[in-house]
């Protein structure tokens, strides 16, 4: 049975599993290990998650398929630029660091834009591949991707998609960028920064071990009726959904598809950022297609199994 090896690197894990070409939206012999644990470099965390993951699977793949934070030229791989949640990360060369394990064939592109990829050929935007379409993911950060008539938007940078920089409004009405606001660190931040401090403005983004509670535990807090939590939590997202509202206008798109972990807390993620569009894009835009991704713990794998089966070398 012909597979891809899929990793999905994170600021916090390196997630992989084999994804076979005959089921194509399965990944199974998974495995996950720190990104940046004490001692070691994400590069080096790489390689160990390649060479354990085909010790403990005993599966022999015809190629590698890599996700990774950064932007990135894909397919070569080469990380090009790196916010705060990899460090360090410019430079680095995505597929040389994997054929230092073995000699396959290997695609690497950014982690947001191979789970895009995989949405749109298997996944929730299937039914759009004539359109155009944006997606977002809500995880550590904010990224995204759009895709158009079947392909995936690219630039001679790399960074269509990057949507973390796009201004929008938190729960008071106050502006900041994206990431700063509807990311899972950020809505951790801003509970733990309004509990203390009701008058703050500016809440900055935190590493998840700089923060007095994670998400998790914000997100319980709120399914326990903590009226802050909500607020923060609808009220930031109402505000992304805002902003998102002008591309839905801007762009003429078909669909929106959320991902990422953020968008697995439910309802009060996705209801208030459906309103905002109802509230805010152009009349005629106003009934676009809104579509969570539909296998949150696998899609990134099996997106960037997708994007390496067709653009593997």
């Amino acid at each position: 049975m012909t597979s891809t090896l899929a990793l999905d690197v994170g600021a916090t894990k390196i997630g992989w599993g084999f994804v076979a070409d005959e089921d194509p939206t399965q990944a199974v012999a998974l495995g996950k290990i720190p990104t940046q644990p004490a001692g070691a470099s994400p590069q080096e965390q790489i390689q160990k998650a390649i060479q354990l993951a085909l010790e403990e699977s005993g599966i022999t793949p015809a190629r590698i398929g890599i996700g990774s934070p950064g932007v990135i030229k894909a397919p070569e791989g080469l990380v090009t630029y790196n916010g705060d949640t990899i460090k360090n990360w410019a430079g680095t060369n995505l597929r040389e660091v994997a054929k230092e394990v073995v000699d396959l064939p290997c695609a690497v592109h950014n982690d947001v834009r191979v789970w895009a990829y995989g949405e749109l050929m298997l996944g929730a935007a299937r039914e759009f591949q004539s359109g155009r379409v944006l997606y977002l993911s809500l995880g550590t950060g904010v990224g995204g991707a759009v895709s158009d008539n079947g392909s995936l938007l690219s630039g001679p940078t790399g960074s269509a998609g990057e949507f973390s920089e796009l201004l929008c409004a938190d729960f008071r009405g106050f502006a900041d960028r994206a990431e700063n606001i509807m990311s899972g660190n950020s809505l951790a931040a801003y509970y733990e920064e309004f509990s203390a401090n009701p008058a703050s403005e500016r809440v900055q983004w935190k590493q998840r071990d700089q923060l007095a509670l994670p998400l998790e535990k914000v997100v319980e807090r709120m399914n326990q009726g903590d009226e802050l939590a909500s607020r923060i939590i609808r009220g930031n997202s109402y505000g992304l959904g805002r902003a998102v509202a002008g591309l839905v206008s801007g762009l003429d798109l078909d669909a929106v598809v959320l991902g990422g972990g953020v968008c697995q807390i439910g309802a009060a993620v996705e209801e208030p950022f459906r309103q905002a569009i109802e509230d805010f894009a152009l009349k005629p835009n106003r009934s676009v297609a809104i579509r969570v991704t539909e296998s949150p713990a696998t899609a990134p794998l099996v997106g960037a199994a997708a994007f390496a089966r067709d653009n593997a070398f």
